[in-house]
């Protein structure tokens, strides 16, 4: 075959041509497929490439929604981003199951998410987190935060996953593409070229989208950080607060109106506050658990506060199980509920009562002592020693003879009111009030504003103020009391001559008195001796009654310098041992007690204080009443006893300056007296019977009243007529 002919031949141009054009368009058919292939595996990349980045947004929203969770937790957020977030994560998930839709496997997995999405749903709050300064440990709250940790920990897991499989379909989508490059050069080199641009656009896609990823995770991580140490703060204050922290929702009715609460959550502070459990309010109502609040007030106030979002304040006492106490709310609108702070304020109420009367009591002091000080005719003054600057109270002003605070005082204005013989005194007490903080100095004489002489008693003590030495007190005007002092003393010397006076006759009296009674007594004698044969029967009772009367005025006399010699001390107290004294009384008094047949008995008596002589003189005159006042025909029975008893116990009013006393009882079986007469018998010269009845000059009882005040004790005398009588003696212990 001609090689030459047949390239020259027209045929073989045609057939080149036609082969030329059949291979051009073979080869632009095999192009146009290899770039539909090429466009389809461009496509395929593309969209593994949008499924990737689906599935990478949709695993941001969900850490997005958990990082939300966690600031609203923290900052009380109360934009509405969650909403968004729900919104961008149900958007992602219609994106990617649209996109997986020929992937079976993608399919369950985006199945998988959408379960995972509800479940996050579930666990969301229906309205925004409590205030993280009134937070305190919120368990509830913190599991609800770990489950939603799960969920996003598990959505995580299925991203890894379906990046894994799409990642798997971009290596064979790759492969595939390059052995469909290879069908011809150009299309080959376009493939590459496209497929190149098309790894490069989808490589600094994925690597752009991976950096962000990155980014993303390390925020999420230093947030998590952050949010772990917040926690571990929030818990601390939880726990430390004594606040009852509690969030509520809304109960209504059917036509939308508010008539309760319910309880969404409660701080455990609940349990301390009220005595109720904290999981036992969970899901109750308030009305439910605390029926008084419709009654005090608080229901209407959260009704209101609901509806107008106005913050509430309100405080009221609370009946509890086990106690009444005081609780202050504030109450605060969040979201779609209402969040309640309620602390005890029992302890501060009282406090505050406890402070107002204190205040109305020292106010009412103040008063009392102004208008004591104006009754009593005192001042008060504070004097501070380091600079000498003084104050004195308005009455202070008043004992001067100036108006309360005309003028300020200071210790040389004050050193012109003192009276010129008592400036020297003044400077002392100033110079040693200032360096020892007190003064011997208690008394001054001042010069009012009118010129008149003002005694003052000056009564100081040293304190610190704020370590400032001072020296505080009060003054006296004394001046009535120097003027009857002065005539206490004239008085004094009047009482003194003329107690001499009654000692000059006191011994007349014992002496000169008595002279002509023992001479009486003598004549008597010596004509009864010498001539009482030879006297009328009626001289003879002439003389009996002079005889007798003679005697009763020597009695008479003897009582009375007896009653008048009481008060001359005339022997030191010492222990007298009272059984001592009535063993000796009962001597003195044998004789008549033998012509009696008298019987004295006498438990154990105490030791006493005393002048030994003058209580005989008590028991003496004491025994010979009762010998001398006994029935006809009855033998009188004595009995003494002593008892301990203390001074509130004794019914008797008389001075007791002792805690304890002892009280003895002088009992007899004789004829008594009529109870008027108790004190009457007590009183000089007072008798119950005529001289005829029974002997005496009356001044017995009298001098045993006497010795035993000078004792600072007391007697009195219970009877009744015909019943005998029991005279009572109070002696001190000492």
């Amino acid at each position: 075959m001609d090689i030459k002919r047949i390239l020259a031949s027209t045929k073989t141009y045609v057939f080149l041509l036609i082969l030329a054009a059949a291979l051009l368009l073979y080869t632009a058919g095999v192009g146009y497929k290899q770039v539909e292939r090429l466009y389809s595996s461009g496509e395929k990349v593309t969209h593994t490439l949008d499924v990737q980045r689906a599935i990478v947004e949709l695993s941001s929203n969900f850490l997005l929604l958990e990082s939300i969770q966690l600031k609203a937790q923290i900052q009380q957020d109360q934009e509405n981003l969650g909403d968004m977030v729900i919104i961008e994560i149900d958007q992602g998930l219609e994106r990617l199951q649209a996109l997986t839709k020929d992937n079976d496997s993608q399919q369950e997995r985006v199945k998988v998410l959408r379960a995972l999405r509800n479940d996050m749903i579930s666990e969301l709050p229906v309205t925004p987190i409590l205030d993280s300064t009134e937070v305190a440990n919120k368990q509830p709250q913190l599991d609800r935060l770990e489950r939603i940790s799960k969920i996003v920990n598990k959505a995580q897991v299925i991203k890894k996953n379906m990046l894994s499989e799409e990642n798997y379909l971009m290596v064979s989508r790759r492969e595939e593409f390059t052995s469909q490059s290879f069908l011809t050069p150009l299309s080959s080199l376009l493939v590459a070229i496209t497929s190149m641009i098309i790894f490069v656009i989808g490589f600094i896609s994925i690597y752009s989208q991976k950096r962000e990823i990155t980014k993303v995770n390390a925020h999420i991580i230093e947030q998590n950080k952050k949010l772990q140490e917040t926690e571990t703060f929030l818990k601390g204050v939880y726990k430390s607060s004594n606040n009852v922290i509690s969030h509520f929702e809304p109960i209504k009715d059917g036509h939308g109106k508010v008539i309760d609460f319910k309880f969404v959550y409660a701080s455990n502070a609940i349990e301390e506050v009220t005595g109720s459990d904290q999981a036992e309010n969970i899901g109750k109502t308030l009305v439910e658990m605390y029926p008084m609040v419709v009654e005090n007030g608080l229901l209407d106030l959260m009704k209101h506060c609901y509806k107008t979002g106005e913050s509430q304040e309100h405080e009221s006492e609370y009946a509890f199980a086990d106690s009444t106490k005081t609780i202050c709310n504030t109450i605060v609108k969040s979201g779609g509920g209402i969040t309640n702070t309620a602390w005890d304020t029992t302890n501060i109420k009282k406090t505050e009562k406890a402070l107002y009367e204190l205040n109305e009591e020292l106010s009412l002091q103040n008063t009392i002592f102004k208008e004591a000080e104006i009754v009593a005719g005192i001042g008060s003054y504070i004097w501070y020693l380091d600079d000498g600057s003084v104050t004195i109270s308005d009455n202070f002003y008043r004992l001067l003879g100036y108006e309360p605070n005309s003028f300020p005082i200071t210790l040389e204005n004050y050193r012109n009111m003192v009276h010129p013989d008592d400036r020297e005194d003044y400077d002392t007490l100033c110079v040693e009030t200032i360096e020892n903080g007190t003064s011997s100095i208690s008394t001054l004489r001042i010069l009012t504003k009118d010129k008149k002489v003002l005694h003052l008693n000056i009564n100081g003590r040293f304190i610190q103020i704020e370590n400032q030495p001072v020296s505080v007190g009060i003054v006296q005007d004394i001046t009535e009391q120097v003027k009857k002092d002065n005539q206490l003393i004239d008085s004094y010397d009047k009482l003194k001559l003329s107690n001499e006076e009654l000692e000059s006759f006191s011994r007349v009296a014992s002496h000169d008195l008595q002279e002509p009674l023992r001479k009486i007594q003598v004549f008597i004698s010596r004509i009864e001796d010498d001539a009482r044969e030879s006297l009328p029967k009626k001289s003879v009772v002439y003389f009996e009654k002079i005889k007798i009367a003679a005697l009763r005025m020597r009695d008479l006399i003897q009582n009375l310098l007896t009653y008048s010699g009481i008060e001359r001390q005339d022997g030191e107290f010492e222990e007298v041992n009272l059984n001592g004294v009535v063993s000796k009384v009962t001597d003195e008094l044998s004789q008549l007690i033998k012509e009696t047949n008298a019987k004295i008995s006498n438990g154990h008596l105490p030791k006493v204080k005393g002048i030994a002589f003058k209580l005989e003189q008590v028991f003496a005159n004491l025994i010979s009443n009762s010998i001398k006042y006994r029935k006809n025909d009855v033998d009188p029975i004595i009995t003494i006893s002593s008892t301990q008893v203390n001074a509130q116990e004794i019914q008797e009013k008389f001075s007791k300056n002792f805690t304890a006393y002892y009280r003895i009882a002088l009992a007899d079986n004789g004829i008594g007296f009529a109870p008027e007469y108790a004190k009457t018998i007590f009183e000089v010269f007072q008798k119950l019977h005529s001289k005829t009845e029974y002997s005496g000059t009356g001044i017995g009882l009298s001098i045993c009243k006497k010795i035993v005040e000078n004792h600072q004790g007391h007697i009195h005398a219970v009877s009744t007529l015909g019943e005998g009588a029991t005279f009572v003696v109070y002696l001190p212990v000492h």
